[in-house]
């Protein structure tokens, strides 16, 4: 099964594709200044170039479906809904931090993905890896740092850390103690690659994929709404 994988939810766009067990070809770009309606597009057709696959060739789609940049998901969803529906192939999405977290565990440790969701906030989720994959162990949670250090603290089991929201939690990340150890640099960012072996999965046991109407994972409201919020409460009181 040759899967097509795009993630763009979050500075990070990537675009991968999987056949089997085995990696076929992979594009990370990590360029803030770039936008992803910018480049997504030209990164999909160099990875198809390069790996000499015709976009009809592929069994099926998965995207990285969040959560993370709001407008980074309705990119990456609605290129992944438009190749689905063009090519009649099935679409599958993956949590984001799902996605993250399978970058990098191992058997008897704790995996720990912290994503930057803005305003003071961090996406995270924890899990715990064993020799049949990764096992989520909490709901997908957006945390202040200070309640990040009261989700991670007690405990034995090493905690693994990635992602782009490390700088901004390290006095958090401090209270595991010993425990804690980094994921390599490499392995820190989002992959598409891991969107597509978590696809591949997900498309065995359900072959049809999820329905073209399937919507991002959001965990909080976006600036926009919450700024209107705040407006409509300042009106509110006069």
């Amino acid at each position: 099964m040759l899967i097509l994988a795009v993630d763009t939810a979050t500075t990070v766009a990537s675009v991968a594709l999987v056949k089997g067990e085995q990696l076929v070809a992979e594009e990370v770009l990590n360029i803030p200044q770039k936008t992803h309606s910018e480049r997504l597009l030209p990164v999909l057709a160099r990875v198809l170039a390069g790996a000499g696959v015709e976009i009809e060739e592929v069994d099926g789609i998965a995207v990285s479906a969040g959560p993370g940049s709001f407008t980074g998901l309705r990119i990456g969803l609605g290129t992944g809904k438009g190749l689905a529906q063009a090519l009649n192939k099935p679409l599958v999405t993956v949590p984001t931090l799902d996605a993250l977290a399978y970058n990098y565990f191992f058997p008897n440790a704790l995996v720990c993905p912290l994503l930057d969701a803005k305003q003071g906030y961090i996406y995270t989720a924890l899990y715990r890896g064993g020799k049949r994959g990764l096992e989520r162990l909490t709901d997908y949670l957006a945390l202040t740092p200070g309640e990040l250090a009261a989700f991670i603290e007690g405990g034995e089991e090493p905690v693994i850390f990635l992602g782009d929201a490390l700088d901004l939690c390290r006095e958090a990340v401090a209270q595991a103690g010993e425990r804690a150890f980094f994921a390599p640099a490499a392995s820190r960012m989002p992959r598409a690659s891991s969107v597509a072996f978590l696809g591949r999965q997900a498309l065995a046991e359900k072959p049809g994929g999820v329905p073209l109407t399937a919507e991002p994972l959001y965990i909080r409201k976006s600036a926009a709404e919450i700024n209107l919020e705040k407006k409509k409460a300042r009106l509110q009181r006069g």
